[in-house]
């Protein structure tokens, strides 16, 4: 209502208000509650037609001649002007995304605590399938998810349980995520009251965070304080004025206020003659009027009184403004309920150390810019310095917090000073505070320590030597004790206590004395520490511990990765090298005799191989002076079994696939057998089931009939039963052997088929079926004695893949995964592409993880260029490693059909067909 732009003319003398001559276009063109989100109009050149808008965000970061996408055509940046961006037709071009940040409703308090009990009662695979309608797959998945997360934090985060979580970061700061499942509004109210009010206490400014569920103040290295006070930061009777301080800092006030500053007309959005006034604008002219209306909110610091800021409440925008901020876009009375519970005991408190992100706190730390409570952007975020490894691993609730023995001994013998020369000593003394009598000895100082006595440079104080001119200030000398020693326990160990932590290997050399116990009158000097944010509280050997905060880091950073800092990752072609050896195709690590036939049939159980190629180069290149009859040794004696389990088919013998397979594992491999992809079942004609016994022909037929009605036979058993001619039988071996439904209890049955001639070659008087073994039923689950069909669906088709299974239970899992460890050594999700059994890679890593965390394998990154997770056994990493070193060796061949051809899997060459004959390069 008043200067010249006044939209209102006030009548002091007649006390009335009416609008003036400009205020109807005013409102017209600037007018409504939508809010303006600083959107850029897309435009064609050159025909000035609208395409669309993009963020405001993007359209400054985007330059000349990119890519983008706006519908379904691809565009070319022409040009970049305030408010507009000028675009050409990309003609088809890839382009990159473009994207939007704006404001979505907050989930509200009541599908806050629906999403609770999904958290509580969800991790039962079942009542997810029952309750929810999820699928098998996913209802475990979901279920290992959240199990995991509540393992790792010792509690399931709900509106009656909050837990406060703290970890490490590479940077040396911590993180600090409140998992609070309240809904948006609540937490964004909660996460910007705890940032002033850590501001206020330590005096530094902390990125922060907040979503749906959780709560994130990125801490640096001063901060330091027991995180149970956490919860206490905050009263209810202060909350609410100290939430409104910490809003004017906010990117949240400053948008609001210009909202409500166009809303109120104060602010027009168009220039004279219709044009819209661009958003930097906006902005910088509702800077201007905050400065009018609240000028403490943008003045300089140096120059405010300390103290609140004194709130103009009489400004109806500036009242407007906070009122929106506490009441829409927060909810600051459920959050002052919250803080009630809290203090009541109504709301349970949990407060825990984790040595890595639990699996509820990785959606806070990945979050999005709109979640943002402070304006640094994405790529200043300390969030960024988390590291999280590639697996969750789920830990048992009574050991969290808990320190690694292994990586608390060999950070304290790192952290000792290893001196060699009296200088040297000296210098330690005056930042390590002193050392004992006793912990001289054990070091070997006590030559330097004299001399340096001598030379009236250390000083002795009962059992202690001091440099003389070291500061004898305690603090400061428990804090270079601290410095020196590692974690240190208070007071003597509980009853049942272990052994101490061993050294680790290669210490023996660099002698560290034990800690003693810290006596309990320092706690007050290791309060003052911990304020100042130089050691943090641990857990050790079952009692509290302090310890130097940057050592503490690095036990847990040493925690994670101790396994995984032993080998570098090789290269294709090493690792193709390594393959070589660990399947003993190199003439270096080839078996010998029957003993090692077993061995190679045993790590190579499970894959199929031509008939014919077994012999004819597989086996061979395995075992030195490979003899046929090692291997009917080992099918007669009941050893190994042979036979195909993978698909069905027609084929030839020679070239059927053939499995050979150690009997102990029969009826597991069988079980993987009788599960298949729903690829399988859509692709797949009915006459490729091998159970159906109306889909053989009439040879294979008989024979499979007999076999189901007599059991085992010998082959002049057959012939007199069937009275078949000798090629009918042979056909109709064949074709139940390609079926996968028949065996023979020595392989020299399928060696004599393997070498028949055709038919029309045999001369007169050739011998027909060399007796060679019983034939017998290949019996899978099921299928009936009889050859009656099994469940539809029941058998995986040929020429399918690994992937794609409907997926298997943990145990089947858990035996493929070993079989297939025994067969590589190293696997990882691209290496496992010619493998046939009907598991998905999911279902591998779930138990693979779980094996890692018994310490039965190790996960890491062996094989560089391959994307995913990556599994060894202890074995082959030290086999990699030793061969790693060792230059290449002379080139190796195999058969195509080997497994040993990765080529189009290890290398980007197209995949060479699996024929017998044809023979490949290794490495």
């Amino acid at each position: 209502a008043s200067g010249r732009a006044a939209l209102l003319h006030r009548d002091g003398v007649n006390r009335r208000l009416r609008g003036t001559r400009r205020a109807r276009l005013t409102a017209l063109t600037s007018g409504g509650a939508i809010p303006d989100t600083a959107d850029y109009r897309v435009v064609l050149q050159p025909e000035e037609t609208p395409v669309g808008s993009v963020h405001e965000d993007f359209a400054v970061e985007a330059n000349a001649g990119d890519i983008f996408q706006l519908g379904n055509t691809s565009w070319r940046i022409l040009k970049v002007e305030p408010g507009v961006v000028r675009v050409a037709d990309a003609q088809g071009t890839p382009p990159t995304l473009p994207f939007w940040i704006g404001e979505a409703p907050a989930r509200t308090r009541e599908l806050s605590a629906a999403v609770a009990r999904i958290r509580v009662r969800g991790q039962d695979p079942e009542w997810l399938a029952r309750e929810v309608g999820l699928g098998g797959a996913a209802a475990r998945q979901l279920a290992e998810y959240l199990a995991a997360g509540t393992a790792a934090l010792g509690a399931t985060p709900t509106p009656e349980c909050v837990v406060l979580e703290r970890f490490f970061d590479e940077s040396g700061g911590m993180q600090l995520v409140l998992h609070a499942p309240f809904g948006g509004r609540i937490n964004r109210a909660w996460g910007l009251a705890l940032r002033k009010r850590f501001c206020r206490g330590f005096g530094f400014e902390l990125q922060a965070a907040a979503n749906e569920e959780a709560i994130l103040l990125s801490l640096g290295p001063q901060h330091s304080f027991p995180l149970e006070e956490v919860f206490d930061y905050l009263h209810p009777d202060t909350a609410r004025d100290l939430l409104v301080q910490a809003l004017f800092p906010s990117p949240l006030f400053a948008t609001r206020w210009r909202w409500n500053l166009t809303r109120s007309l104060l602010l027009s959005r168009t220039r004279q003659g219709g044009s819209r006034v661009p958003a930097p604008l906006l902005r910088m002219r509702a800077d201007d009027l905050l400065a009018q209306a609240f000028p403490e909110v943008l003045a300089c610091g140096e120059t405010l009184p300390p103290g609140d800021l004194p709130v103009p409440w009489d400004h109806p925008i500036v009242r407007q403004t906070i009122e929106d901020c506490l009441d829409e876009a927060m909810d600051v009375e459920g959050l002052l309920e919250v803080l009630r519970g809290l203090r009541q005991g109504r709301v349970r408190r949990v407060a825990i150390d984790t040595p890595q992100p639990s699996p509820f706190a990785l959606g806070i730390l990945n979050a999005m810019p709109y979640a943002f409570l402070d304006d640094a952007p994405l790529e200043e975020r300390r969030t960024q310095a988390v590291l999280t490894r590639r697996a969750l691993a789920p830990q048992i609730a009574d050991t969290l917090g808990a320190l690694d023995p292994a990586a608390v001994a060999r950070v304290r013998e790192e952290a000792w000073p290893q001196p060699e020369s009296a200088e040297e000593v000296h210098e330690a003394l005056l930042w390590m505070g002193y050392v004992t009598v006793e912990e001289a000895r054990a070091s070997g100082w006590d030559e330097w320590l004299e001399a340096l006595r001598a030379a009236r440079r250390v000083e002795r104080d009962g059992g202690r030597f001091f440099a003389v001119e070291a500061s004898r200030d305690p603090k400061a000398i428990l804090r270079g004790r601290l410095e020196a020693l590692g974690p240190i326990p208070v007071g003597a160990a509980p009853p049942g206590a272990g052994p101490a932590p061993a050294a680790p290997a290669g210490a023996a050399d660099r002698v560290r004395p034990a800690a003693s116990p810290l006596d309990p009158t320092d706690e007050p000097l290791l309060l003052e520490l911990e304020r100042e944010g130089v050691v943090l509280r641990c857990r050790l050997e079952g009692r509290q511990a302090w310890c130097d905060r940057r050592l503490l880091a690095r036990i847990h950073r040493d925690t994670l990765e101790r396994l995984r800092r032993e080998i570098e990752p090789v290269g294709a072609a090493a690792f193709w090298r390594f393959l070589a050896c660990w399947q003993h195709v190199d003439e270096a690590c080839r078996l010998e005799g029957p003993l090692g036939v077993a061995e190679v049939i045993r790590q190579l159980a499970g894959f199929e191989i031509p008939a014919a190629a077994w012999e004819a180069g597989v086996l061979p290149a395995r075992v030195r002076g490979y003899r046929p009859d090692w291997l009917d040794q080992l099918t007669l004696s009941g050893e190994v079994v042979w036979g195909r389990i993978w698909g069905a088919g027609g084929a030839p013998a020679r070239t059927t696939p053939i499995c050979l397979l150690p009997r102990v594992d029969l009826d597991a491999w069988m079980a993987l057998a009788g599960r298949a992809g729903p690829e399988d079942r859509t692709t797949r004609s009915d006459r490729d089931d091998p159970s159906d016994a109306t889909a053989l022909s009439t040879h294979g037929r008989l024979v499979l009939e007999v076999l189901a009605a007599r059991g085992a036979l010998f082959a002049q058993e057959l012939e007199r039963l069937l009275d078949l001619l000798p090629s009918h039988m042979e056909a109709g071996l064949t074709e139940l052997i390609g079926r996968g439904l028949i065996t023979c209890d020595s392989w020299s049955g399928l060696r004599r088929l393997l070498k028949r001639s055709p038919a029309h070659r045999r001369f007169a008087g050739q011998a027909t079926l060399v007796p060679a073994g019983r034939w017998s039923l290949l019996v899978r689950p099921g299928v009936a004695a009889n050859g009656a069909p099994r469940r539809a669906g029941s058998e995986r088709a040929a020429g399918g893949s690994f992937f794609g299974g409907e997926g298997v239970d943990d145990a089947q899992a858990e035996f493929l995964a070993r079989r297939l460890l025994a067969r590589y050594g190293v696997i990882f999700r691209r290496l496992l592409a010619r493998e046939r059994a009907p598991a998905s890679w999911r279902d591998l890593v779930r138990v693979l993880r779980r094996m890692e965390l018994r310490g039965d394998v190790r996960g890491g990154r062996f094989v560089g260029g391959f994307a995913g997770e990556q599994y060894a056994l202890t074995e082959a990493i030290e086999l990699l490693r030793r061969l790693r070193r060792k230059e290449t060796g002379a080139p190796r061949h195999v058969a195509a059909a080997d497994p040993l051809n990765l080529q189009g899997i290890l290398t980007p060459e197209a995949r060479v067909p699996s024929q017998a004959r044809r023979r490949v390069q290794v490495g």
